[in-house]
């Protein structure tokens, strides 16, 4: 396969804060998993990235592969990533951008794919496959470094869309896998149950009780493979759903409050500023201040 060959190097194109393209060298890769130092990706988003020249010798969430032109790698938060070997001439595209900054296209990134991302973070692209995410990384690459249009951040997000519609479009089309192991599988039902509920469902208990298992024991693997707490997944869906809800509809507070099953508009407002800083209001006024202004 013939790949990379529009690489001579790694350049950086001025990122919007929650969204960010470039072309990586080894050097500049390393920085984001240094070498043999496990590094949970910590970034609240989805990260891709496409080997174009050389090989590498990657571990995701444990599991060995081995990295050439054609890789896709998709990284979702909770994905562990050990860095093991990178050839020197190895040069890569990354695309990375947060869960806030596509909040306007609440379905950008849908359940089940995100599922399937979850359990393969790790494919080997046909040429087919490859060319048409290239051409996205291009045209993105192309769009993102024009700092003086007025509408940039628009057309990226455009763009953004399309890109991860191709890209989910991929993942439809590969085999479910079945986990072996336990803690494994039991992450990958939990996080199955949670895209299913967590607009009714916040209490730790109702997914422990879908699991068989008590909220202690389900939060002690969720932090043991994810990093992170089960009361965090859970209050990270249900901040995402408000934040997108606020976003994206006319739906008054107490409206929000009520779809995502708070007490009341008052406990929901509560909840959203201890976690964000924010009042949903003041969260909803900063965006459109932002939307005046461009205009």
């Amino acid at each position: 396969m013939q790949k990379g060959k529009d690489i001579s190097n790694s350049t950086a194109i001025p990122s919007l804060g929650n969204f960010f393209i470039s072309m990586l060298n080894k050097e500049l890769f390393i920085r984001l998993f240094p070498l043999h130092k496990p590094r949970r990706n910590d970034h609240n988003g989805l990260t891709v990235i496409m080997i174009t020249v050389g090989e590498g010798h990657l571990k995701i969430n444990g599991k060995d592969y081995l990295a050439h032109p054609g890789t896709l790698l998709s990284l979702l938060p909770f994905h562990l990533v050990e860095n093991h070997y990178l050839s020197d001439d190895f040069t890569c595209k990354c695309l990375s951008y947060s869960f806030d900054f596509m909040v306007d296209f609440p379905f950008v990134l849908k359940s089940g794919i995100s599922e399937r991302i979850g359990n393969k973070p790790y494919l080997s692209l046909t040429t087919e496959e490859y060319n048409h995410l290239d051409e996205f990384f291009i045209f993105i690459t192309r769009q993102a470094a024009r700092l003086d249009h007025p509408s940039r951040e628009e057309i990226i997000k455009a763009l953004l869309f399309s890109f991860i519609a191709e890209l989910s479009f991929i993942y439809s089309r590969q085999a479910v896998l079945v986990g072996t192991n336990r803690q494994k599988q039991v992450v990958d039902d939990f996080f199955r149950l949670l895209h299913q509920h967590h607009k009714q469902e916040r209490s730790p208990s109702f997914y422990a009780d879908k699991l068989c298992m008590t909220p202690k024991y389900l939060s002690s693997i969720l932090k043991q493979t994810t990093d992170c707490t089960l009361y965090h997944w859970i209050t990270n869906f249900s901040l995402q759903e408000a934040k997108v809800l606020l976003k994206s509809s006319d739906m008054s507070i107490i409206q929000i409050s009520e779809e995502l099953n708070y007490p009341n508009s008052s406990f929901f407002a509560r909840f959203f500023k201890k976690h964000t800083g924010m009042t949903p209001l003041q969260f909803r006024n900063n965006r459109q201040v932002h939307e005046t202004s461009e205009e």
